[in-house]
């Protein structure tokens, strides 16, 4: 073989290699574009020729097959069992199965492992994971401190700034991202240091900001409104003031919605109607007697009318409030019934009316029929007007009309009242359980003629 023939050979051969390099390397390109390579392993996991759909399910279901356990020297505190956790490793995996070429034959041609490392962060946790960690006993220690912001004291009108407290109670969400990090790093163990997890307080008593809003306080929520109730005084808070005030650009405006709901929580508050009052009974004793339709009740209307006045005005103010209806006795506070009444026991058949502590009648009387489901109403009402020659009309439990004549009628709630009951021959006893009345208080008309003369509209009746 000459000279030129050896060079045309060994240029051929080279020309014939160079062209099977590049076919196997277009070939392992295209391979390795959707699947993994052999000896790829990831986080220890072994992903040979894996698509990534693949690749990311097996890596989810070993990561998922652990238990997470929290351990505090030596000693396991909890354990997260199930993590069931949604975890976003796609980039990651894209990016390893899209290394340079030269990198992806070497290892083809060489058969040797490529150990790849991807941080496994959690895109989604789930319920039962989230709850394992809400009632995890030693998160949830009943004698811990609760952190607390730095505050303005709106209580009083000297606002002071309250310190910040630290405590010891956990922030639950600081301790998960704890776990989720330490998931991610592929660790499923967590030595537990309870004050790495405490809450922090968002404000402290150093923050400019909060003399600045001291300043601010002091500025617009320095009204005195104070109300004059029936047993006390009480004056609206600051607080209270800045739930019903807003400010808007320097101008002062005042919330109808927040007066609203100011106004209804005094009402709760210091309404006595239907409240339980302590009563000195005649036979009984001292009891209790609750509902009705006797005692202060505010007028929540007119009320919020004149606070949203009061409001607007920015000056102190010092009243009584507007009330709807009042008690037949004021100087008691609570004890707003006094020592001038009418009393009715049911149990006993009887009636008193009570002037200044003295007894002024007694009498018998007959009460609404149990048999026939026409009970007297209990609680503590009030004369609501009186008349004479009265015709009292309504049904039977048979569906007829009756239509009774009366001389003397006192209602003191609804179509309920004392009156006269000249159709009886007798009163008291157990007459009322099986012949009562239809609700109303029957009474002998002696009696009834002298109790209408002694009481005025207004006057407290205690049923009982």
């Amino acid at each position: 073989m000459t000279k030129k023939q050896r060079i045309m050979f060994i240029t051929a051969g080279a020309i014939l290699l160079l062209a099977c390099s590049f076919w196997q390397i277009n070939k392992i390109n295209k391979y390795s574009s959707q699947y993994f390579l052999d000896h790829t392993i990831i986080n220890g996991i072994n992903c040979s020729n894996m698509t990534l759909t693949e690749a990311k399910e097996t890596l989810t279901e070993r990561w998922n097959g652990h238990n997470f356990k929290i351990m505090k020297n030596g000693e396991t505190l909890g354990e997260i069992q199930d993590l069931n956790l949604t975890y976003a490793i796609d980039q990651q995996l894209k990016r390893a199965m899209n290394e340079p070429l030269f990198k992806r034959v070497f290892r083809y041609v060489t058969k040797k492992k490529e150990v790849i490392s991807i941080t496994m962060t959690v895109a989604a946790e789930n319920n039962h994971f989230r709850k394992q960690i809400e009632e995890m006993d030693f998160l949830n220690r009943k004698s811990m401190v609760k952190t607390k912001d730095a505050h303005v004291d709106l209580s009083n009108r000297k606002f002071e700034i309250v310190k910040e407290v630290q405590g010891d109670n956990i922030d639950k969400s600081r301790f998960k991202e704890a776990v989720l990090k330490a998931i991610a790093a592929g660790n499923f163990t967590l030595e537990y240091n309870a004050s790495d997890y405490y809450q922090q307080p968002k404000i402290y008593s150093t923050d400019p900001a909060l003399n600045d809003y001291k300043a601010y306080c002091e500025k617009n929520y320095s009204q005195i409104i104070t109300y004059r109730f029936y047993n006390k005084g009480y004056t609206v808070t600051p607080a209270e003031l800045k739930s019903m005030i807003t400010i808007k650009e320097g101008k002062r405006q005042v919330d109808e919605k927040a007066v609203e709901k100011f106004v209804s929580h005094l009402a709760i508050t210091y309404d006595t109607l239907g409240t339980a009052r302590k009563f000195q009974s005649t036979y009984k004793g001292t009891i209790s007697v609750t509902g009705g339709s006797y005692g202060y009740l505010i007028d929540q209307k007119k009320e919020c009318q004149a606070l949203i006045k009061d409001l607007k005005s920015e000056k102190d103010v010092s009243r009584k409030p507007i009330y709807s209806q009042i008690p037949y006795y004021t100087g008691g506070g609570t004890n707003d019934i006094g020592s001038s009444y009418v009393e009715i026991d049911i149990s006993n058949q009887h009636l008193w009316l009570y002037q200044k502590g003295r007894v002024v009648i007694e009498s018998p009387i007959v009460t609404g029929s149990l048999a026939g489901g026409y009970a007297t109403p209990k609680g503590v009402y009030y004369l609501v007007y009186k008349a004479e020659g009265v015709n009292l009309r309504g049904r039977n439990s048979d569906g007829t009309a009756y239509n009774s004549p009366v001389k003397y009628w006192m209602p003191f709630y609804q179509d309920y009242g004392m009156h006269d009951a000249s159709w009886r021959g007798d009163f008291g006893g157990d007459i009322y359980r099986t012949s009562g009345s239809h609700g109303c208080v029957n009474m002998p008309s002696n009696s009834a003629a002298i109790l209408y003369a002694r009481i005025t509209a207004g006057y407290p009746v205690v049923v009982h």
